[in-house]
């Protein structure tokens, strides 16, 4: 039988209105079912989204507390670093001295021939330099640190070197006496002694001497002198320890100007010691004139050369009897050094620093300063590679004569004048650099 237009849509007419009503309430159900799915699960990420909130805000809270916690902490170890920390050499306000004008002196660089520069092999500097009988005599150290340093005295002649004795901690300083002993200044970590070595023992033994005064030990040694009638002068830096080397000293005395360097005078007949000068801020360097019997002073921290009779006791720095000779230097003197002319020649460690002249009257800011790390410290006073290095003047008519500068960087350390030459001795380098005078 054949179903029509007409049929079909009836039959699907009564279909729709039998099946229609179940249909529609089916879907709907599902629909229902599938809306309420949806807003459950919809809650349930909200719920979890909000618990990740919670606990991310918990830990920022967390980690915001410990950054207070941990900054407070920094502040307080800097400021405890920085302002607290006790340090052995509280500092002193002064009056930071005057530059003079240009001296006039001629100009002369250190030489960079390889030729006329004395390699010491593997030293790693030179404290102090000496010549006897034409030859020339250097104090070098090796070691990386003072506790592990040893010190040798180093005959060379340019071609050929010998170690003439070798030294536990850091040879300073040296002076032949007329009998031909050596006079040693040594520093160790537990204060600084003055020792001999007799002619016919050197490398054998060396004997301690001096090792303190009125019952405290020795600070930081820098210089030794010996007299033609066998009196030994010796400077001490000032109050601060030996521990850290001489170069440690130096630079925490000229941070603190405490004025507590002085130069003593060691008898070895009667075995007594004397005070020659006090109230030194650095006493860095020493130099005896026999012809005229005086004894000229590095002070580190007042940029001057003092001079005093050799015979003199009990004096003062700037006080009757102990006058600045040279003043207004351009840098901070150390070692000193005279020629047969009476020539003096100065030596300078470090370039003067415009910024701790500028504040000579803060004890708070160089009390900063002093508590900052060896490398920082360095940084305030470095001399630059064309800086000056040395200065040579006349004892007799006060003229300056020679400016020396030049590489290689670094502070000088020594220097000794033979002839028509000048040897240096720079901080860490391996090696004796010379000038032509």
């Amino acid at each position: 039988m054949r179903i029509g237009f007409v049929e079909l849509l009836l039959i699907l007419l009564i279909a729709s209105l039998t099946i229609g009503p179940s249909a529609a309430l089916w879907v709907d159900r599902w629909l229902r079912r599938a809306n309420r799915a949806s807003a459950a699960a919809a809650r349930r990420r909200a719920v979890q989204e909000a618990q990740r909130t919670a606990e991310r805000e918990e830990v920022l809270q967390r980690f915001q507390k410990l950054s207070i916690v941990f900054t407070l902490a920094a502040v307080a170890a800097l400021v405890w670093a920085l302002v607290l920390r006790p340090i052995e050499a509280p500092p002193k306000a002064y009056t930071a001295p005057d530059h003079r004008q240009a001296s006039g002196a001629a100009q002369a660089e250190l030489s960079t021939d390889r030729r006329e520069i004395w390699d010491l092999g593997g030293y790693q500097g030179v404290d102090c330099i000496r010549t006897r009988d034409g030859l020339v005599y250097a104090a070098a150290w090796n070691g990386s640190s003072l506790k592990k340093r040893t010190s040798d005295l180093v005959r060379t002649d340019g071609g050929n070197a010998a170690v003439i004795l070798s030294v536990e901690g850091e040879l300073t300083g040296f002076a032949f006496d007329a009998a031909g002993d050596l006079w040693l200044t040594v520093l160790t970590p537990a204060g600084g002694t003055l020792c001999r070595a007799r002619h016919d023992s050197w490398g054998a033994s060396v004997e301690q001497v001096v090792t303190q005064i009125d019952g405290a030990p020795l600070g930081a040694l820098s210089a030794v002198e010996v007299g033609a009638d066998g009196k030994v002068y010796f400077a001490v830096v000032g109050q601060e320890s030996a521990e850290q080397g001489l170069e440690s000293a130096l630079r925490t005395e000229l941070l603190a100007h405490t004025g507590t360097g002085a130069v003593y005078v060691y008898d070895p007949a009667a075995r007594t010691v004397e005070q020659v000068v006090g109230g030194i801020a650095g006493a860095s360097g020493l130099a005896l004139d026999e012809r005229t019997q005086t004894l000229y002073i590095s002070d580190l921290g007042s940029r001057c050369i003092w001079s005093a009779a050799a015979s003199a006791r009990g004096l003062t720095a700037g006080g009757k009897g102990c006058q600045s000779s040279f003043s207004g230097l351009p840098g901070y003197p150390g070692t000193l050094a005279l020629d047969e002319d009476s020539t003096l020649y100065i030596s300078y460690r470090w370039a003067s620093s415009s910024w701790l002249e500028r504040h000579a009257g803060s004890t708070f800011l160089r009390g900063v300063a002093l508590r900052l790390s060896e490398s920082m410290q360095e940084n305030l006073f470095s001399l630059p590679a064309d800086g000056i290095r040395a200065e040579a003047v006349s004892t007799a008519s006060g003229s300056w004569l020679w400016s020396f500068s030049g590489k290689p960087q670094g502070s000088s350390s020594a220097l000794c004048p033979v002839e028509n030459r000048v040897y240096f001795g720079i901080a860490g380098e391996k090696a004796l650099y010379s000038v032509r005078v």
